[in-house]
């Protein structure tokens, strides 16, 4: 929740307005219940960075995803640190990588529901490059792997199996992935092939 107004405002200066959407997914139970805690210590965004390496991009996969679940690395800012140096840590953590913030892809408002309940989100992806390092999770607890794939595989065989677990969360973040491609698509920093 301490994400502004102001930080997307100085982002947008910064790095050009991103594209801005609302969402709107179901989550089980077991999911709701971690989200709802996380609003509970203050926190209702992600940042998520999506890492280039030419034509693939660095995803990462938590201990309890299926073993082919994988998705772009997220996490959330503290409070007392700048907006892009909580992205870059958060992205150094979940891939051992060392980033260059370069775009403001998009900002989305997100409605997680379940059963007559509902929580809002917001996600915002930052387009980031490699500086230096190889994939290697330094926050062994969250992260199980980390690896380059290519937009095919992201797209045509991750995504289905995020679709396929069930979970609102994976669903929202297989949506995502379809999202950010068709923005670098648009903007010429992919091949539309790349798919």
């Amino acid at each position: 929740m301490h994400v502004g107004r102001h930080i997307i405002q100085e982002l947008a200066l910064k790095f050009g307005e991103p594209a801005v959407e609302r969402w709107s997914f179901p989550m089980e139970a077991g999911e709701f219940a971690e989200l709802k805690s996380r609003l509970a210590l203050g926190r209702a965004h992600d940042v998520t960075t999506v890492i280039t390496r030419g034509r693939q991009v660095a995803v990462v996969r938590k201990h309890a995803y299926p073993i082919d679940a994988y998705r772009t690395p997220s996490g959330g800012v503290h409070p007392e640190e700048p907006f892009l140096d909580g992205a870059i840590r958060e992205a150094k953590e979940e891939t051992g990588l060392d980033i260059g913030i370069e775009g403001y892809l998009l900002y989305i408002l997100v409605t997680f529901t379940h059963m007559d309940e509902s929580a809002r989100w917001s996600t915002h992806v930052l387009l980031a490059r490699l500086l230096s390092g190889h994939l290697d999770p330094m926050d062994k607890h969250e992260i199980a792997d980390a690896r380059w794939v290519d937009w095919e595989e992201l797209l045509g065989k991750i995504n289905p199996s995020l679709q396929g677990t069930g979970l609102g969360g994976l669903a929202y973040r297989a949506q995502l992935h379809e999202k950010i491609h068709k923005i670098l698509a648009d903007r010429g920093k992919i091949d539309r092939a790349d798919h």
